[in-house]
């Protein structure tokens, strides 16, 4: 009996190397330290609008050293499953919420990135789990951690199932369904009655659909430190939402009785985007030196925020008051535009530079103010009337290096700048600006 017990045990134990020797496993990622001096009190990502810069609490000097971008990966190589090779990657980070700032030992929270697993055939990869967006294909090569998610390319990362088909040599098309992001869409009217039972909700996925085309016409230029092909990219996103609120939402908004109320609004975020990789001086093999990149990358859209771009409040709130005994009113999105362009340089196979711009507008909002019943109130009312931006503008100076494959650091200067489309702030002088100054080192160990 004792026999029987210890050759079962001993197959228990057999049964997971069996299956584990059907796999190869590989670990990836880098261990990172970021430190900045900021003249205001921005994160890390640089992810948000710069308060304005008569706001005493948040212009005042912000040094930080950090390790929590450090990230580490598995990458899973499986067996063949209908003639396809099947592989999959989790990636995780220590980007979640911190502890006490300034203590010596850092308290950070461990944050699934990525979990996906695709099947690839010689033209075709079916794509299963969460991983970026089509919208995060292409990033500007600057320091800190989500390069312009206001304004450039948002940080994505959807559950999704996503087939990408390439044909005609360079071409591809790719298209994904996902999770929706549920968003905050009734979420403004909080601020005027604390008996608001609003709630906001997505009945469809997220769509995104793309097309790519790239050929190596007159050579190649690096993109973060490997060659590439012109490339054309353009890419378009849409979801619909729910948006509702409670007959008392509006109660308190200027001494005004509300009555009116709205059930289910249906909202349509949407975003379009365009990608167009150029190599300016090419090369014509693995040597970098003396060549030289442009990358440029533009997108409009309505509710943004839905497919990754942060820094707003997303939703504009127009009032109407059409009857006398109640309020009319309906939900429309806010809608913007922007995008980057960026210029690189290799000076060697070790050193090269990175000049970046991003921009990023909001476009169709009608200030004008109109009255009902002897008061005066804004047509179009923010999620944060204070703190919505009608400009978002930054440019990133970067000088890197690396030595080896292994090691790579580098030296940026970051201007940032809002402008706002109200100029007040409680006790203070009337301003519309925002701007930052920052200065910011990192160096990275690849294994």
């Amino acid at each position: 009996m004792k026999k029987i017990l210890v050759f079962v045990l001993a197959l228990a134990l057999a049964l997971p190397a069996v299956a584990f020797a059907k796999a190869e496993f590989s670990l990836g990622g880098f261990v990172k330290l970021d430190t900045f001096w900021d003249s205001t009190q921005q994160g890390k990502n640089i992810n948000g609008i710069v308060q304005r810069n008569n706001n005493g609490n948040f212009h005042h000097g912000n040094m930080r050293f950090t390790a929590q971008a450090t990230r580490f990966n598995f990458t899973i190589k499986g067996p063949k499953v209908f003639g396809a090779q099947t592989t999959g990657f989790i990636e995780m980070d220590f980007d979640g919420v911190n502890g006490a700032s300034g203590s010596a030992s850092q308290v950070y929270t461990p944050r699934l990135r990525h979990a996906m697993f695709r099947l690839n055939w010689p033209e075709t990869e079916l794509l299963f789990g969460q991983y970026w967006s089509l919208f995060s294909s292409y990033y500007s090569e600057g320091t800190n951690d989500g390069v312009f998610q206001i304004s450039g390319t948002p940080t994505a990362r959807i559950p999704q199932i996503r087939l990408t088909q390439k044909f005609a040599g360079g071409w591809s098309l790719m298209g994904l369904v996902g999770m929706a992001n549920s968003g905050d869409f009734g979420q403004a009217f909080n601020s005027y009655s604390g008996n608001s039972t609003n709630g906001s909700a997505a009945e469809c996925p997220q769509v995104q659909v793309g097309v790519k085309y790239a050929h190596d016409w007159w050579g190649k230029a690096a993109y973060y430190g490997h060659p590439a092909p012109f490339t054309a990219q353009i890419n378009f996103g849409y979801q619909r939402n729910i948006a509702r609120t409670n007959p008392y939402a509006l109660a308190n908004m200027n001494g005004i009785a509300a009555a009116g109320y709205i059930t289910n609004t249906y909202v349509s975020p949407w975003v379009v985007m365009g990608t167009l990789f150029i190599p300016v001086i090419p090369t014509h093999s693995a040597n970098l030196a003396g060549t030289a990149h442009l990358l440029a990358q533009f997108w409009i859209g309505q509710g943004v925020d839905a497919f990754g771009f942060t820094g707003d409040a997303t939703s504009v709130f127009k009032f109407n008051r059409g009857t006398t005994n109640g309020n009319l009113f309906d939900v429309s999105l806010l809608k913007r535009w922007g995008g980057f362009v960026e210029g690189q340089y290799y000076f060697t196979n070790q050193w090269f530079f990175n000049l970046a711009y991003s921009l990023s507008k909001t476009y169709g909002v009608d200030q004008s103010l109109t009255t009902a019943n002897g008061v005066n109130f804004q047509q179009y009312f923010y999620n944060n009337v204070n703190g919505q931006f009608q400009t978002q503008q930054q440019i990133n100076a970067t000088l890197w290096y690396r030595p080896v494959q292994a090691l790579k650091f580098g030296l940026q200067y970051a201007f940032v700048q809002s402008h706002f489309w109200t100029d007040t702030v409680a006790g203070t002088d009337a301003t519309n600006v925002g701007s930052e100054h920052r200065v910011e080192f990192v160096g990275y160990f690849f294994f």
